[in-house]
């Protein structure tokens, strides 16, 4: 991090224009955050606003899980096929009750860890979606979540 201040202080005393610093620090604060990738079936959302999941019930980071009343493997082949109907979307792991991917912005290339968690005795798909750097997504992974869940919906029928 300290590393990451003195470039940006460095660039300043340069006075370069004023278009390169602010793509300067959206860079450097990206490249200088935490990165995260999800393990097993956790599903819990960090504390910055770049998360959403169906595991954090009494949080602003709430998104419902999905609903089914097919066969649960019918239900994991829809929720794949409205995955991959998703711009840069590549599946990193599947298996029977889980689906993972990583979704990559258009523009910068940054990187969001998509999962889903089947849990067909109660006939729900748990999710979590969240950015792996920097402090708050702007909500792109709920609004992800949710064009994913259209698909999804609308292919049951």
């Amino acid at each position: 991090m300290i590393v990451c201040v003195s470039i940006f202080r460095n660039m300043l005393r340069k006075k370069i224009s004023r278009l390169l610093p602010i793509v300067a620090v959206v860079l450097t604060v990206s490249s200088c955050a935490i990165t995260q990738q999800v393990e097993s079936t956790d599903l819990k959302c960090p504390s910055s606003p770049k998360c959403v999941s169906s595991a954090e019930r009494d949080t602003s980071q709430y998104i419902e899980p999905f609903s089914f009343d097919d066969e649960p493997n019918q239900a994991m082949a829809r929720l794949k096929l409205a995955l991959l109907s998703e711009d840069n979307v590549t599946i990193t792991n599947e298996q029977p009750n889980m689906l993972s991917a990583e979704a990559r912005s258009a523009v910068f290339g940054f990187v969001d860890d998509v999962k889903f968690v089947l849990l067909p005795e109660q006939g729900t798909i748990e999710v979590r979606s969240s950015a792996r750097t920097g402090y708050s997504d702007l909500g792109v992974n709920r609004r992800r979540v949710e064009r994913i869940r259209e698909v999804f919906n609308d292919g049951e029928r």
